[in-house]
């Protein structure tokens, strides 16, 4: 971990951007979900969403899904979109890979994150499930952080970090009122993506966020090989 930490720090030339986003919708949505997702033996939690919201987003703006290769000159785009997601264990940090993300429905993604929520404490991930990743989210609001600046878990161009949900005053219709307020932060590879770039895909996602309905309306998309510019 000291050794990825450090490689991230010196290779890549991070920018960090954070916003808010007013959830109240996801928050109902979630609400509704939990007891049939209970019931067949998952947990609910807002992250399925989040990793919808990401991946679906990564379609639209691929520099972001993308990594740079210095000694050939290029930047390398890659074709499928694997959700890395940081789960904290006594060991220390470790990043399961969910492949395919923008494939899976919402179900499917909780699924995979009991899953690793489980076997990841215990030791029980195999190498292959820690490779591959494209693109990465890391939690630090479920223990209790507002904002924070995530290291990009290089060589990848990007990572998304999730805030702890709160209650805030907010303004809807021109009258204060009670929302539920989401920080979220992001660090990039500056060398990769601009600014503008960043500030497109994070207004997608935070659209998916606003609205949950949107990401159950997009298809699938196929899938090639990686391509390099």
């Amino acid at each position: 971990i000291a050794k990825n930490m450090t490689r991230s720090k010196q290779n890549a030339v991070h920018m960090s951007v954070m916003d808010e986003v007013e959830v109240t919708e996801l928050v109902e949505a979630r609400k509704r979900l939990k007891p049939s997702f209970e019931a067949m033996g998952l947990k609910l939690s807002y992250l399925p969403f989040i990793i919808k919201a990401v991946s679906l987003s990564l379609r639209e703006h691929p520099i972001l899904n993308a990594e740079l290769d210095l000694e050939n000159e290029r930047i390398i785009h890659k074709d499928h979109i694997n959700i890395g997601i940081a789960v904290d264990t006594d060991d220390g940090l470790v990043v399961p890979v969910i492949r395919d993300a923008d494939q899976l429905s919402i179900q499917e993604l909780a699924a995979r994150i009991n899953d690793f929520s489980v076997r990841a404490p215990k030791r029980q991930l195999s190498l292959d499930e820690l490779k591959g990743g494209t693109f990465s989210i890391t939690s630090y609001g479920s223990i209790g952080g507002y904002f924070a600046v995530p290291v990009i878990n290089y060589p990848q161009a990007a990572i998304f970090g999730i805030g702890r949900l709160t209650q805030k005053p907010v303004i809807k219709d021109g009258q204060i009122a009670i929302g539920n307020v989401l920080p979220i932060s992001m660090s990039v590879d500056h060398r990769i993506v601009d600014g503008g770039e960043v500030a497109r895909f994070l207004n997608q996602v935070l659209e998916y966020l606003k609205d949950p309905l949107l990401m159950l309306s997009v298809a699938p998309s196929d899938k090639g090989a990686n391509h390099a510019v």
